[in-house]
């Protein structure tokens, strides 16, 4: 048989929940098109199951130990057979636009990659909201945008040429590890596009307890990316850490400003969850100041 065009890499961990309705919103996506569905399983909670079970026409790769977000891509990129490689999250829903839209971009001539902004899948989740704003604030949807080439993507709604993979890849980690990769595709001479008219829905995660620990884990990721990135503002904070604390002062209105251009309802939200908001702000700014005062010391997530 002839290589499909495209592969869909889908990393899963613990995602019974939501896998359901990822796939079924990537199938409808690839309909008519030569395509392959890849899922990445590493956590034996049933999903891999469900997948064999449910969905014969994707290709299931399970792994006996817990895989990073990358590495689980990675994986992913190594076994995919497309040019075109687009990645999506289990707890995501892509629109049936969604491979046309990023393509537009992706088959211009010197482009490796092209992203799209994140939408809110559970609006009924009060807590995941604030999680959303503090996580996605570079990438909140907005109808009218015009294409950017100097934002990151995020992994969970990219995609990625084949050859501008060859060198690279992304990083052994789950927070992050997109930022890093799109800054070394763009070293390696190819251009990154994200237009922030190209959502994909998330499903935000739940529980207030949850929320305190995704935003210091936020903060870790953060203060090791920007040690590895280097620039102005990671020099300053190192020769004063509490510095760091300032930053909620300038995300917070921030973050109001993008909001304006994305759907009313999020910015009302976010206006009502303002001291939520500013307490994961907080939480961000104590663990990545730990990271600063501990000299970077290398950071693996837990079960983000």
């Amino acid at each position: 048989m002839a290589p499909p065009e495209l592969s869909v890499i889908v990393p899963a961990h613990n995602g019974k929940a939501t896998i359901g309705r990822c796939l079924d919103a990537a199938l409808r996506a690839t309909e008519g098109r030569k395509a392959e569905i890849l899922v990445v399983e590493s956590s034996g909670d049933g999903t891999a199951d469900l997948v064999r079970g449910t969905y014969p026409q994707v290709r299931l790769i399970e792994s006996p130990t817990r895989l990073t977000a990358g590495q689980a891509r990675n994986w992913g990129i190594r076994e995919a057979r497309g040019r075109w490689l687009f990645c999506v999250d289990q707890d995501c829903l892509v629109p049936t636009h969604w491979i046309p839209a990023l393509l537009r971009h992706l088959q211009q001539e010197g482009v490796g990659a092209a992203g799209g902004s994140m939408a809110v899948a559970n609006p009924e989740n009060i807590s995941g909201w604030c999680v959303y704003f503090l996580e996605f604030l570079t990438h909140f949807p907005h109808q009218r945008a015009r294409p950017r080439y100097d934002n990151f993507l995020i992994g969970a709604n990219s995609a990625w040429r084949a050859e501008a993979l060859a060198a690279v890849r992304f990083p052994d980690q789950t927070l992050g590890e997109d930022r890093l990769l799109s800054d070394a595709v763009r070293r390696q001479g190819w251009a990154v596009v994200y237009d922030a008219s190209i959502p994909v829905w998330h499903h935000n995660r739940r529980g207030w307890p949850e929320f305190r620990r995704y935003c210091r884990a936020m903060g870790r990721a953060a203060a090791q990316d920007q040690r590895k990135l280097g620039g102005r503002a990671i020099r300053w904070i190192e020769r004063w850490p509490p510095l760091v604390y300032g930053v909620p002062l300038v995300v917070l209105p921030l973050i109001a400003w993008r909001l304006l251009a994305a759907p009313r309802s999020y910015l009302l939200r976010f206006l009502a969850l303002l001291p939520c908001c500013l307490l994961g702000q907080l939480l961000w700014a104590q663990e990545f100041q730990v990271v600063i005062n501990t000299n970077g010391c290398a950071w693996r997530p837990k079960d983000p």
